[in-house]
């Protein structure tokens, strides 16, 4: 997953009409924000898959414990920021940052992160509705 900013970035610049990212949020502050949380997010809920891969012998219950803190503050804070203008319209690199992060803490990882927060599992349903998110999503 660690590469797969640069991945989309090409893909994306190919015809020359750039959909996920826009030049223009290169210098928006507030969105950038918005992005670099959902790759802290997906970073954490990596970090905790990549632990629970270890044999069980070898896991550091610290860091599970760290990294599930760290997706359940996460997640409160895009629960505050799911009706934020930036979290809506055509779907941006952050959007499908943060739905795959959601998606990945669901199914391996340390649970669903929408649980609890309403606005957040809103914003998650009409983002896996995309007909491109729904042909692309894991089995």
């Amino acid at each position: 997953m660690e590469d797969s900013q640069l991945i989309c970035a090409y893909l994306d610049s190919l015809d020359g009409k750039p959909r996920f990212h826009d030049p223009l949020r290169a210098s928006d502050w507030e969105y950038l924000r918005l992005e670099y949380a959902a790759r802290s997010l997906c970073e954490g809920i990596c970090v905790w898959g990549r632990e629970m891969g270890r044999p069980e012998s070898e896991r550091s219950p610290t860091v599970l414990a760290h990294e599930a803190a760290r997706a359940n503050r996460m997640a409160d804070v895009f629960e505050d920021r799911a009706t934020d203008p930036l979290m809506r319209g055509a779907p941006l690199m952050a959007h499908l940052i943060l739905a795959v992060a959601l998606d990945h803490a669901h199914r391996p990882g340390p649970g669903d992160l929408t649980n609890g927060r309403p606005r957040l599992a809103a914003w998650m349903r009409s983002i896996s509705d995309v007909p491109s998110m729904q042909r692309t999503a894991p089995p």
